[in-house]
């Protein structure tokens, strides 16, 4: 399909004279009608409206993408406007809106409307096109950048999926959502290992002294300030990188250089640096849509945006929100001072659920980055969630143990392995068990968690490192609470899911593989390629990879998975895998790297938790 055959001078603006949203839809409606594509250009400007009302059309860099199929059409049609002040759209993105792709499609042909909303998303995310689009001095222009379009049957199958697809699958608010975590788990896996060098580092110097202070002098005192130099660091570490993920480079310098001043003149502590990192990014966001003459563009990613971004976040820190910041979070440690007393066992069942919940997904993270940054003020909150870390893995390893004829083969190999990942702190482990049957698992490690974290509070555990497992042992106080803590909230968890859990039947426990479907590392073989990524870049990265990868082989599909993980990218997708690939998963919690590789392509985008649970269900999008 050529979509040149239906944008014609006569449905082109180069500047529009509307200035809202409903004054937009006017005139270009108007020149759909004029140009006799509608019957009735009420009716189609009323469906226009009612389109909006599942999902506004507006995107970045100032797009809008009006569309609706209305008997209204009597020919399908394209009208284009351009509007040179910009217009308050409503956009998500909350930025002002100035190239409008409005689109009219008989409501007998969807295939004319889903192709064209592909063509033109596609087209749209090419580098430098808007701008084309923008600086156009005629109709005849606009037709000539739209002229190129491949026209091939893949176009339907955009990488980015069709907007009403895009629009359908979640609200505006829900897709906001998910953007700001994303910036906010991108910020936080940057920081962990800042958090845990820092923290490990100072509570050995303190505990080889034998004394409930730092050490002044000596060996001691330097691994003492090399620990207090990650701690420091990583507020700065969180704010910046939330920032880079919003604006890219250009937000580095005001993010960290803002959460310095925020933590260090205004002591407002990891949250003020969530809050300035968001700031930052948004200001640098807001930055980048100021034209600038060409003479200053090469200078504006290494010295306006920094400068101006840096200044203006800097401004608000310090003559805004900084001290109201510092003053919730004195207020916030004042009542866990509070807590630290008769309510523990409340914040313990709270956070001991939250924490065992998803096994380091969203709401795990929210509980345990909340103990991790308290580590140096309040570390008793690290003596219960440390417990609760390594509950959910430990309890399924001891309940393949104790009852292995309620689990399936594979299940009890993965209990050995969930045993040690335990140990060490990774609650991650018994994600394969919450997959295969969440209904009698959750309820299971929620209840162990639940159990441990409230032991280690009412036994005032302090943890002075941010992570959990037994390794950590050599830097608590209270060990043997912490011990009994981890072995009462296991055994809570292994006696309720053995109770909840049925015998399973050894005939049903093999899978009929198919011999060519798999995992491959070749190139041009796959038929579906994957990336997997999550904060940590450890744990979901790697198991979500390995749910792929066991479906395909189930269903007899070739599937290569590229994990970005903490080592960075393995298995990495090339050009061939690309071009021979009929879909593209991404299955990630943070920003997947290089992912304009993929344009052009069918991309099912969900989290790591989806790729886990439903890894068939994923990879059958492909026919």
């Amino acid at each position: 399909m050529d979509i040149t055959h239906f944008i014609e001078s006569d449905t082109i603006c180069l500047d529009l004279k509307a200035t809202t949203k409903q004054q937009v839809f006017e005139e270009l409606v108007e020149m759909l009608d004029s140009a006799g594509k509608l019957s009735n250009k009420q009716l189609f400007l009323e469906e226009l409206w009612a389109r909006e009302s599942i999902g506004n059309t507006g995107f970045d860099d100032g797009i809008a993408i009006p569309h609706a199929k209305s008997s209204s059409v009597s020919k399908p049609a394209i009208a284009i406007g351009i509007s040179r002040q910009g217009i308050d759209y409503g956009a998500e993105t909350g930025e002002c809106s100035d190239v409008f792709f409005m689109l009219a499609s008989p409501d007998n042909n969807d295939e004319h409307h889903i192709e064209v909303l592909a063509q033109v998303s596609t087209k749209f995310i090419e580098d430098g096109f808007v701008t084309k689009l923008k600086a156009a001095e005629s109709a005849d222009d606009v037709i000539m950048l739209f002229s190129d379009i491949e026209t091939n049957s893949s176009c339907s199958n955009t990488a980015y999926q069709s907007i009403d697809d895009q629009l359908l699958v979640s609200s505006p608010y829900t897709q906001a959502l998910n953007r700001v975590k994303e910036h906010l788990l991108y910020g936080t896996s940057h920081m962990i290992p800042f958090v845990v060098a820092g923290g490990v580092l100072l509570s050995l110097s303190v505990m080889m002294t034998g004394q409930a202070a730092l050490p002044q002098s000596g060996f001691l005192a330097d691994v003492a300030q090399m620990g207090v130099a990650g701690l420091t660091l990583f507020t700065v570490v969180l704010g910046g990188y939330i920032a880079y993920s919003m604006a890219d480079k250009p937000g580095l310098a005001p993010g960290m250089i803002g959460s310095w001043v925020a933590v260090e003149q205004y002591q407002t502590g990891f949250l003020g640096a969530i809050i300035v990192g968001f700031v930052a990014g948004y200001t640098v966001q807001l930055l980048k849509r100021i034209k600038l003459p060409e003479s200053m563009t090469a200078l504006s990613a290494i010295f306006i945006y920094p400068l101006v971004g840096t200044f203006v976040t800097c401004g608000v820190v310090m003559w805004g929100i900084g001290s109201h910041i510092a003053s919730f979070m004195t207020e916030m440690n004042l009542m866990l001072t509070e807590m630290a007393g008769s309510g523990k066992v409340v914040l313990g069942a709270v956070l001991g659920g939250m924490t065992a919940f998803d096994m380091g997904g969203p709401i795990n993270k929210v509980a345990t980055l909340f103990a991790q940054t308290q580590v140096n003020t309040q570390p008793w909150l690290m003596g219960g969630v440390g417990i609760a870390i390594c509950t959910p893995p430990l309890g399924m390893a001891l309940a393949t143990f104790l009852s292995p004829k309620k689990f399936k083969r594979d299940e009890r190999e993965a209990g050995k392995a969930a045993g040690i990942m335990g140990m060490i702190g990774i609650s991650e482990g018994a994600i394969p068990f919450a997959a295969a049957d969440p209904a009698r698992v959750l309820p299971a490690v929620i209840a162990g968690g639940i159990v441990g974290n409230v032991i280690g509070f009412m036994f005032h555990v302090v943890n002075h490192a941010p992570w959990g497992g037994w390794i950590v042992l050599p830097v608590v106080d209270g060990k043997i609470a912490y011990i009994v803590g981890t072995l009462a909230g296991s055994l809570t968890t292994a006696l309720v899911v053995i109770l909840l859990k049925k015998t399973v039947d050894e005939d049903e426990q093999g899978y009929t593989h198919q011999e060519l479907g798999g995992s491959v590392t070749e190139e041009g073989v796959a038929d579906v390629l994957a990336v997997t990524s999550c904060p940590s870049g450890v744990a979901h990265t790697f198991l979500a990879a390995k749910s792929l990868e066991k479906a395909a082989q189930q269903l007899g599909v070739r599937i290569k998975v590229e994990t970005q993980g903490a080592n960075g990218i393995g298995n990495r997708i090339t050009q061939k895998d690309i071009d021979r690939a009929r879909l593209v998963i991404f299955a990630h919690d943070v920003a997947i790297k290089e992912v304009e590789r993929f344009r052009g392509k069918k991309i099912v985008d969900v989290g790591t938790k989806d790729a886990m649970l439903n890894g068939q269900g994923l990879i059958l999008r492909k026919v």
